[in-house]
């Protein structure tokens, strides 16, 4: 286990959280469900059908996005906001609602590995995070079972009674974070396909306006997008097997990286007072892009051992705001703090030798709210205790 490994791994125990289980492939019914496999090279934009199975029921794609390409198609930031992929590198896109109806709706369709058996409870799962630059929420966030391939020549919105969840009036209006939906379905038998979108009319959907993103540049669009990603359907004996939780692992892709290290030579306790690690946003271990900070604070702190250090972590005002939805992120800057200070236990520093605290976004590091000074905030610093 690497050192970044295992700060997740302490930070997420010490929470007393756990994240959402991962469905293994073997018995995940949905191939590819993550859409990092990809046939081509990802160019433009609807382009869904590049992760094979995947494909899209009417003539409107769903649009299909990847860190490993610059354009439209790219992430974390694209055309309609910025969001990192919940796992790999991949995820997909689809328009849920426009306003007055103007824009055709999106929908993704996959069959499955081999038919569903009849009888057979499973649990249907994915995550969504509402795109940057929606002006609208929506409900109506459903998947549709089918025995039969659907395919319609033309851009029409489906009208199947979506089956899962049974529950769909949910809105989903976090731009931040990735949000579980889920539920129980028993099988039919023999199902082979399933459609995920929204299949309920306009007068049927539920939007909220929603406030734009502190930071975000250029218009909001009239139409609630979702970014999708990790769908899986698997077999479940007991309902409580199907959970969907907001994960914590769900965070901004966009790390401060200042130009140039501490000068080096400085004296040795100036370079750790100087020392400050930063984060994505919600973000509670230490990213890899500060891998060579921590260990530069770890190689000076064990080259004397009479110095002794206190932790401070901090936290940005988007991240104080979120409290209000995430009471998990209440502990946040004290919870960074803990995390350095695994890392530089692990790489040999006494315990005793460090304390952590943690404050809230009351003292900006930069006082502006684009994303660059928003960075800068979610931090931690180095004080010198003695």
């Amino acid at each position: 286990m690497n050192i970044r490994h295992y700060v997740l791994f302490v930070s997420t125990l010490a929470a007393g959280r756990t994240l959402a289980q991962e469905v293994p492939d073997s018995v995940n019914m949905v191939p590819n469900g993550g859409f990092e496999e990809v046939d081509g090279k990802l160019k433009r934009l609807g382009s869904i059908d590049m992760a094979k199975p995947w494909g899209s029921p009417t003539e409107v794609k769903a649009d299909l996005y990847s860190g490993n390409v610059s354009g439209a198609a790219s992430a974390p930031q694209n055309e309609a906001g910025e969001q990192g992929a919940l796992s790999g590198d991949n995820y997909a896109g689809l328009l849920w609602w426009s306003y007055m109806n103007k824009e055709p709706r999106s929908y993704l369709q996959v069959k499955f590995k081999k038919m569903l058996t009849k009888g057979q409870k499973y649990c249907v799962r994915y995550y969504v995070s509402l795109a940057d630059r929606s002006k609208y929420a929506s409900d109506q966030l459903g998947a549709y079972m089918s025995r039969m391939l659907i395919k319609k020549d033309e851009e029409s919105n489906l009208t199947y009674d979506a089956q899962v969840p049974a529950l769909k009036t949910q809105l989903y209006e976090d731009p931040f974070t990735w949000q579980g939906v889920c539920g129980p379905y028993e099988a039919k038998g023999d199902e082979q396909y399933m459609v995920i979108g929204n299949f309920a009319s306009n007068e049927k959907t539920n939007t909220s306006k929603i406030k734009r993103p502190r930071g975000m540049t250029g218009p909001q669009l009239f139409q609630a997008y979702y970014y999708i990603d990790d769908i899986a359907v698997f077999p479940i004996k007991l309902l409580s097997e199907c959970s969907c939780t907001q994960l914590d692992k769900a965070e901004s892709e966009f790390i401060y990286g200042r130009k140039g290290a501490v000068n080096k030579t400085l004296p040795p306790t100036e370079q750790i007072a100087r020392s400050v690690i930063y984060f994505k946003r919600f973000q509670r271990g230490v990213d890899g892009a500060m891998d060579d900070v921590v260990e530069r604070l770890d190689t000076l702190l064990k080259a004397d051992p009479n110095i002794r250090i206190n932790l401070i972590g901090h936290t940005d005002a988007i991240e104080a705001d979120r409290v209000r939805m995430r009471p998990d992120l209440t502990e946040l800057g004290k919870e960074r703090a803990d995390a350095v200070k695994a890392v530089l236990i692990e790489g040999g520093v006494a315990a005793e030798r460090i304390t952590t605290e943690g404050r809230k976004a009351d003292e900006p590091a930069d006082a502006g709210d684009d994303e660059v000074a928003l960075s800068k905030n979610r931090r931690v610093e180095v004080d010198i205790t003695q």
